[in-house]
């Protein structure tokens, strides 16, 4: 699970990368297995019995195995590619977000948490008799930008977790 920095710094697009490179390993696997296939059935033509129907048996068993090993992979590749893209737009909709908050004069801790920064602290304790209010509508905005940025972060690590599901599913096969 990353932390909120590693989030921030994330290019999910390696995602995006490693499924299609998966998708098309899928490829290279049913050409693989189509000529496997194809020259069991060739030797057929100069091989009788029971030794070759044995092979015809087993090349029966890596057909299965090599679809299956394809289904995985392209699923696996298609759920990484999805979770890439998704990724990524929370990635920068969470830098967003930050950079908001920081611009506004919000301190961003790395939990990730907002509190007053420094100018924001300035303003209150020059705002008179006003101080409480000012104080509040200030606190209010750290709370609005804490909320936006945990459930990001959130969304991200859910993300994440489906891309890990996804891998360990294809390195169980």
């Amino acid at each position: 699970m990353p932390t909120f920095q590693q989030a921030l710094d994330a290019d999910p697009s390696k995602f995006i990368t490693a499924g299609a490179a998966l998708m098309q390993a899928a490829g290279s696997v049913t050409a693989v297995a189509a000529k496997y296939g194809q020259e069991v059935t060739d030797l057929g033509t100069s091989w009788q019995g029971q030794d070759y129907q044995g092979l015809v048996r087993w090349a029966g068993q890596v057909s299965v195995f090599t679809v299956q090993t394809n289904a995985v992979l392209m699923a696996t590749g298609g759920t990484l590619q999805a979770m890439g893209a998704t990724m990524m737009a929370n990635v920068q909709l969470m830098k967003g977000t930050k950079q908001a908050a920081e611009g506004a004069g919000y301190k961003v801790l790395p939990t990730p948490f907002v509190i007053l920064g420094p100018s924001q602290w300035s303003q209150v304790s020059s705002a008179g008799p006003a101080a409480p209010a000012v104080l509040a509508a200030y606190q209010a905005g750290a709370v609005a930008f804490t909320t936006a940025l945990m459930a990001q972060f959130a969304a991200i690590i859910a993300q994440d977790m489906a891309a890990q599901t996804a891998l360990r599913a294809a390195l169980a096969l």
